[in-house]
This record gives structure tokens, C-alpha cells and sequence, in this order.
């Protein structure tokens, strides 16, 4: 449970636009009584600021104050986490560090990459600089041995979309290392039809990206992007080595921003599967704040909790103190429902640090309580799910308005219909052997290999779901002919597309599927049919509830119990009496609790054909259900 307030005071007056409460309240936040009050309200992390990029010198009193408040906190309990950015703030750091001139992000154009045009005394710097990499080393040491860190948190682990990527000449060099190592000299010759690559540079984006080309088939462009997210997972990997050897008890964490909505290694050089093999947590500071809306709707994380999840990992967002944290529909504490049902015992940010504390609203503080209260049941869980869906990199990335659309809409179709399922990744299909259904919506390119591997699940009992155009192109998006699947048979359930609701934004290749379109699609009830029809039995967990309903379904390897969250995203329409039924039988004991309720319930249930029966008394925003044998 987190709070936060990195912004050193350096940055908040060269910013401007500040008020004189902002710099009156900035020393008493990091008091200790703010820490003694923090602790009090059952924040356990603090993430303020460490090196914004003005320099270790200009940003020398703002440090300090950082160092006494870590003493504040870890006297009363509080455990804090360092804020690095990835910014240089060329007036004051160029001054301080000479050489640094040579670390700033070079674009296509020549010129130096800004973090905001608001802000062009901000220079991005480049992670593959060595001279950079060195810095960086050098604050984390200073971090974890000076100041006493718990945790490091690298903002802007992603770069800026096309063409405000860095070209500079370490970049260059390093995109001809990396063809060099990826391919034989006969894979070059299947790939660009020759076998030589020292001539090769960065492909120019800009008039592509204004061509609103709608697929990436170009290899060299294909291969420059797999190289940016593939240098930002290595520059990642080579801080959690780093901080492990100084102290591995010190976490881990960057801001990559999980969106859902976006192709994100196009967009931003973040591949899940790269990057989240390293670190602790991750951070998304994505717009799909959980609500429910007038066209029926469920906006939600959900998406971006699965896919940190199955990557072993836990998600920062924010439950509330911004990003419209305010809006009535979408309250604090449906964020914090969402996130105790959805993610790993992590809150995330409940709000900016004040003099007092973190500003909660009644309901937040009954949530933060019964979080805090039910550690033993929250605590060392696992998702389950009979479904998984695919994101296939190629096809995600590459043809994103079509496969990124099929995806997050077949995706919403199963959140709305309560049916579990997990995100997974190319890498996860080489052990299917957990699930009864694959689900492929538009995912036009695979490989031979992981074609085969599609073919050996279905031909072991599992059930595949074929939504729209899939395997029709190989990994390079070389184009088949056919469908890698259309002899298949066996346990195969086919439907020729996915049929948006809403019309989809135009295809382009930075492309942005926003949350006004997930709406189910036309064929929703042919596509969960689908699915129903692939399994070989019933799915674990079946609510009849409406569609404003999400739910999760976890066990506790630990306690042998598992766990049913309910989220009611209409929160303003209570429901009562909603039906449920879980797969398993013999005698258990089934309980509900809820922050909205007072008290625990213990549940009648009805044992019938392996099925667990009962029903919920009242869902009014959140509710956790544990079976206990």
C-alpha cells in the first residue's frame, strides 16, 4: 500500500505553475510526523523523490530531505522507495557533468529528443549510452548505500513512439550487433535478401508513421523495433543485477506503462515478455480507471494485472490522489476493489503524500482496513483460469488494428461473461498443459514452431478457439496462403470474425484502441459459446450476475483454500442473492466478507454433480468468498 510524492522542489519551481501551498506543505511532507501519520493510515511504502536530472549537486537539499525522511520512516515502520528519471535537465546537469552533453537521446531528424515540448529543458537520455549507464550506476549505489533505499523506481522505462526514438551512434552500433547476433548469413538472405548488414541503419519512421500505414511488413522496421524493446528489458535486467549485488534486499521497480489499449513495443519499446522477466514490480500509469458506463461498458486494469501476473509480477497504479481519482464513477475504493481482486496483494498508489498523511475518503479507509485485516487470505495466491489468451507478438504489434482490436475485444467479451482466463505470451505456450482453452482473436502471424506447439495442446484434449484471421502469416508476416490451422481437428471451435460494436479507430501503426470501444462486440454470445463449446467441461466458476459484474478465482497453495473476488463496477446498483457455482465437491465451508458489509457470512451450500452451489446475500462494490475443505 503506497503513497507517493517524487517531485523534488527544484523541479516543482523550474516546472511553474505551482502554488505557495506547494512549496509551504513540500518540507512537511517529508517530516516525521507526515511519516508517523502515513503508518498510522496503513501506507507501508513511500516513493518520493531521489534524482529528477538536475544534477546530484543542484538537487543536493531536495536529497537531503529525503535522507532524513527514510530515517522518519524506517524508525516508524515505513519502508521508501527512490524516484529516478530518465530526463536531463541540460541548464544546471551540463554544468555538473560535462560529458553528459553526449548522453541525450538523438532523433531521426538530428535533433535531441524533448520530454515534453512544454518542457524543452528536459532531454531524454539514452539508456544505451555507456557513459549514462555508468551514472545511473553510480545513483543506485548512492541510493541503496547512502540513503538506505528500499526500493528504486526508474520512471519513463519506455521510449517516446516514433520517430522521437533515439538514433545516436551507440544506438546505431549496437542495432548492427544485434542483426548480427540474431541471424546466420543465411537468415539474413531470407530475411532482406542479402547477407550483409554493415551499411544498415535505423529505418526513418516519419513518413511512414504519417502514411497511417495500417501493417509493419518491412524486416528492417520489424527488426528495429524488437531491437529498442530488447535493449530497454537488457538496460532493465543489467539495474536488477546491479541492485542485487549492492543489496538484494532492495527492490526493483520501473514505469514502462502497461496499456492494453496501445501496441506497446511499436508505441514505446515495452515487450511484457522482455522486459517483466526482470524486477519486483512494475508500474502502468495507464487512463482505464475502473468503472461502468451508461452504454455498457466495464472500463477496467483487469488486463494489465493478468499480463504483470503471469509475469510473476505486481502492478503500481494509482487507486486514488489523481488521474481523476475525483470522478464519481470512478471512486477510490472501486479502484481498490479492482486491485485487491485483480492484482498480487498490491493496492498500488492510494494517494500523494500530505502533511497529514494520504487524504482518504471514508470508503477508502474501510477498504485499506480490511486489506490490511485479511492478509492471511490475500497473501500467496494464484490465479486460475481454464482460458488463455494469447497476445502474439508479431501479430499484436505489427497489425495492430486488427489484432490488437480482435484481442481486447474477445478479452472484454470474458471479463463481462465472468468466465477466468489468463493473458499469456509467446513464450507460455510451450506448456499448455494448465488450460483446457487457447484463444487466438486475430492473431495473423505466428511461427512454425509455435504453430506446433498449438497443434500438440489440441491434440492432448485441448480446445482451440479461432476468432477472425489467425496463423495466416509467419512470425516475419510472411504470408501463408492459408491458415497454419485450417485441417485442424479436434476439439476446434471457428468463427470468422470478431465484430466490433463501436468502430474502431483507423488503422495506423502507433495505434491507440481507446476504452470508448470496448463495448462487447455483436457477436459476443457466438464468441463465449465458443469458448463453452472448445472445453472439455464446465469452466471452475460460473455467476449469474450482469455484465457489470468481474470476478477472480484464486487458491492459496499454502492453506489449501480458494478464494472467489466478486467486483461490482455498478456500484451505485447493489445486487442480492446472485447464484454461484464452483467446481469441486466434498464437505466445505464457504464464507463471505466485504468492507461494504459488516461482519462474516457463512454460506448454505448445495453439493450436486461435482458443483459447489450457494448464493451471495449482497454485492454491493466487493466481496471475497473463501472455500475452506
Amino acid at each position: 500500500m503506497m503513497a507517493g510524492n517524487w517531485e523534488p522542489l527544484t523541479f516543482i519551481r523550474r516546472r511553474g505553475g505551482q502554488s505557495q501551498l506547494d512549496e509551504a506543505n513540500w518540507a512537511l511532507e517529508r517530516s516525521e510526523a507526515a511519516a508517523r501519520k502515513l503508518k498510522a493510515q496503513g501506507v507501508n511504502l513511500v516513493v518520493t523523490n531521489f534524482y529528477k536530472g538536475f544534477g546530484l549537486k543542484t538537487e543536493a537539499s531536495d536529497i537531503d530531505a529525503t535522507r532524513r525522511f527514510v530515517e522518519y520512516a524506517h524508525r516508524h515502520g515505513l519502508r521508501v522507495g527512490g524516484y529516478i528519471g530518465a530526463s536531463m535537465m541540460y541548464e544546471t546537469f551540463f554544468d555538473e557533468e560535462p560529458a553528459a552533453d553526449d548522453w541525450k537521446q538523438v532523433d531521426e531528424r538530428g535533433g535531441p529528443v524533448y520530454y515534453h515540448p512544454s518542457q524543452p529543458y528536459r532531454y531524454m537520455a539514452c539508456r544505451n549510452n555507456p557513459g549514462y549507464h555508468a551514472f545511473l550506476e553510480k545513483l543506485m549505489r548512492m541510493g541503496v548505500e547512502d540513503l538506505k533505499l528500499d526500493l528504486i523506481h526508474f520512471d519513463q522505462m519506455e521510449s517516446w513512439p516514433e520517430p522521437d526514438t533515439c538514433r545516436c551512434r551507440f544506438c546505431r552500433a549496437q542495432f548492427l550487433d544485434f542483426l548480427r547476433a540474431k541471424y546466420t548469413s543465411d537468415e539474413r538472405v531470407a530475411r532482406f535478401g542479402f547477407d550483409r548488414v554493415d551499411r544498415m541503419t535505423p529505418p526513418a519512421f516519419g513518413p511512414f508513421i504519417a502514411s497511417a500505414a495500417p501493417e509493419l511488413v518491412n524486416p528492417l522496421m520489424q527488426d528495429w523495433v524488437e531491437f529498442r524493446a530488447a535493449s530497454y528489458a537488457k538496460r532493465y535486467a543489467e539495474y536488477d543485477a546491479f541492485l542485487a549485488r549492492l543489496n538484494p534486499g532492495v527492490a526493483l521497480e520501473g514505469n514502462p506503462n502497461l496499456d492494453p489499449s496501445l501496441n506497446k513495443a511499436v508505441r514505446n519499446a515495452v515487450d511484457a515478455g522482455r522486459l517483466l522477466e526482470h524486477g519486483d514490480i512494475v508500474w502502468s500509469e495507464e487512463p482505464q480507471q475502473a468503472s461502468w458506463t451508461s452504454d455498457g461498458r466495464l472500463i477496467s486494469k483487469i488486463r494489465s494485472f493478468k499480463l504483470a501476473r503471469i509475469m510473476g509480477k505486481s502492478l503500481f497504479v494509482y487507486t486514488g490522489g489523481r488521474y481523476g481519482a475525483a470522478s464519481p464513477d470512478s471512486p477510490p475504493h472501486l479502484r481498490l476493489a479492482e486491485a485487491m481482486a485483480f492484482n498480487d496483494n498490491n493496492l498500488g498508489m492510494v494517494g500523494d503524500v500530505t502533511p497529514d498523511g494520504v487524504d482518504l475518503t471514508p470508503q477508502a479507509r474501510a477498504y485499506i482496513d480490511f486489506f490490511n485485516s485479511h492478509q492471511s487470505e490475500l497473501a500467496g495466491t494464484n490465479s486460475l483460469a481454464d482460458v488463455a489468451v494469447l497476445h502474439s507478438y508479431p501479430a499484436v504489434e505489427f497489425n495492430p488494428s486488427k489484432a490488437l482490436v480482435d484481442t481486447v475485444l474477445f478479452e472484454q467479451s470474458l471479463i463481462q461473461a465472468h468466465i477466468p482466463f489468463h493473458i499469456i505470451l509467446e513464450r507460455h505456450l510451450q506448456d499448455l498443459s494448465r488450460y483446457k482453452v487457447l484463444v487466438l482473436a486475430g492473431q495473423d502471424a505466428l511461427s512454425d514452431a509455435n504453430v506446433e506447439r498449438i497443434r500438440r495442446f489440441v491434440a492432448d484434449g485441448g480446445g482451440l478457439v479461432l476468432a477472425g484471421n489467425v496463423a495466416t502469416m509467419t512470425e516475419w508476416r510472411v504470408r501463408r496462403g492459408k491458415s497454419a490451422f485450417d485441417a485442424l481437428q479436434g476439439r476446434v471451435s471457428r468463427i470468422p470474425a470478431i465484430v466490433p460494436s463501436v468502430e474502431p479507430p483507423p488503422a495506423r501503426l502507433n495505434y491507440r484502441f481507446e476504452n470508448r470501444c470496448w463495448q462487447t462486440p455483436r457477436n459476443h454470445s457466438e464468441l463465449i459459446a465458443a469458448v463453452r463449446s472448445a472445453a472439455p467441461g464446465p469452466m471452475p466458476v460460473q455467476v449469474d450476475a450482469p455484465p457489470s459484474v468481474a470476478l477472480e478465482l484464486v487458491d492459496q497453495p499454502a492453506t489449501g483454500r480458494r478464494l472467489l473476488h466478486l467486483v461490482n463496477y455498478d456500484f451505485r446498483h447493489p445486487l442480492a442473492n446472485v447464484p454461484v457455482a464452483i467446481a469441486g465437491s466434498g464437505a466445505v465451508r464457504i464464507t463471505i466478507e466485504s468492507p461494504d458489509e459488516p461482519g462474516k457470512q457463512t454460506l448454505a451450500v448445495t453439493a450436486h454433480n461435482n458443483e459447489l452451489s450457494f448464493r451471495i446475500p449482497r454485492l454491493s462494490t466487493y466481496a471475497l468468498v473463501t472455500i475452506t475443505r
